[in-house]
């Protein structure tokens, strides 16, 4: 299957809309997060030349409360790391960029990142599919795109961008494999209704659910604006979907999930915890809801979880804990990975741009980071390469398990649509 350049637009802008499935009632920050380099005033051996980076996102408005804890996390673990020494001597800046959700202040945010602030890498983004206003740039530039909330087209497509999990292509293998791993026969979508784009997402689902064997069941649109959604749920119902991903606000898909319980439709629902909040765990419409994550969960015991969970309790204990969070954490990692990886190698004095694509390179095939992220493979020249994978949290008596364990799940024989 090979998507049109305009169903590939399409598929971007409706990732973006499964990723600002935080834009609910409560609004968000109207201030950028914070910037951070120090270790909570500790820098302990880092001497060196300060290595600057940095992160553009949509870090206020609709969908700032949780998108903007990618950021934060990212300056938690630039404190954590400086405390440790920084990464061989070289304390970690972090400059955190409020991009709006608009294009031209998303490419405004790099250029002055680049040109002003000297920044070596931009690391953990969390856009909406805006760093196709400005890819173009940082190729030019030669400024790698370290992990991120990988939501655009671009990090499929790009061989200077280096993702750390699913992309927006490749993200609905998780929403569609955890309707089979969890016992469903058949999958649909509700996606956001005010733009036509969202409804391409159909495209994906589609796909998927025929490569990895589960029944396609045609999404419907739900407006945020709708005070009944009665219709939707008994089509729904009707068709058979017994898994449902809800590619909406939060409070618009706890409104559709309670009106359809009253009308005795209860299928699996599957949520994208980029957009998660601990109240929503307790809320009664998620009881045995699954999250499909695209990167480690932010609790338990998984690979690197202990590390991430003291940092942001000393560095950043009011910062939202998510998906969006964790994928900062591992964004930072796989930077310094790939600098340690530079150094062992021979690298000497000031950490540069090709200091980071040289490690990033020698990471080998299938690189792990000690099983925090999906096997890939980054070679220069090339689209990364990376096996479909995802993490899996289920809500249980109000609390978030997993049930599938700590380690990623990945599939096998699936390959992502084609872009480009």
């Amino acid at each position: 299957m090979r998507f049109s350049k305009s169903v590939r637009i399409g598929v971007v802008v409706a990732a973006a809309a499964v990723a600002l499935a935080a834009c609910g009632s409560s609004g968000g920050s109207s201030s950028e997060p914070s910037t951070g380099s120090g270790g909570g005033g500790s820098t302990s051996g880092a001497t060196g030349t300060p290595i600057k980076i940095g992160s553009v996102g949509q870090y206020s408005g609709v969908a700032g409360d949780t998108s903007k804890a990618t950021a934060d996390t990212l300056v938690a673990w630039s404190k954590y790391i400086n405390a440790q020494g920084g990464i061989h001597g070289h304390p970690v800046e972090v400059i955190v960029k409020d991009d709006q959700a608009d294009a031209a202040k998303a490419v405004a945010a790099v250029k002055d990142l680049v040109e002003n602030q000297h920044v070596v890498a931009l690391v953990g983004n969390h856009e909406s599919g805006l760093d196709a206003a400005w890819a173009k740039y940082a190729d030019g530039k030669q400024i790698p795109v370290v992990g991120g909330v990988a939501t655009g087209s671009t990090y499929n497509t790009d061989p200077n961008f280096f993702p750390i999990g699913n992309t927006g292509v490749t993200g609905f293998e998780a929403y569609v494999n955890a309707a089979k791993l969890f016992g469903k026969s058949s999958f649909s979508l509700v996606y956001c209704a005010e733009f036509p784009a969202c409804k391409q997402a159909e495209g994906l689902s589609a796909y998927y659910t025929n490569a990895i064997g589960v029944k396609h069941v045609t999404g419907l649109g739900i407006a945020a604006s709708a005070t009944s959604y009665a219709a939707q749920c008994q089509k729904l119902k009707d068709d058979g979907a017994e898994a449902v991903f809800t590619a909406s606000s939060l409070d618009v898909s706890e409104r559709f999930i309670q009106q359809c319980k009253t009308q005795g439709y209860t299928p699996m629902y599957i949520d994208n915890p980029q957009n998660w909040k601990a109240d929503a765990t307790t809320n009664p419409v998620w009881e045995g809801a699954v999250l499909a994550s695209d990167a480690p969960l932010w609790f338990g015991d998984g690979p690197g979880t202990a590390d991430y969970l003291a940092a942001m309790k000393q560095y950043a204990p009011d910062a939202i804990l998510n998906a969006s969070g964790t994928n900062g954490w591992i964004s930072g990692m796989l930077f310094k990975a790939a600098l340690d990886k530079a150094f062992d190698n021979g690298a000497t004095g000031d950490v540069t741009s090709q200091t980071v694509y040289d490690g990033l390179y020698a990471l080998g095939p299938n690189f792990d980071l000690g099983g925090m992220v999906a096997p890939v493979t980054y070679t220069k020249g090339k689209p990364m390469q990376q096996q479909l994978c995802a993490w899996y949290a289920q809500v249980k008596d109000g609390k978030l398990t997993a049930p599938k364990g700590y380690k990623p799940v990945c599939l096998t024989g699936v390959q992502p649509p084609p872009v480009g």
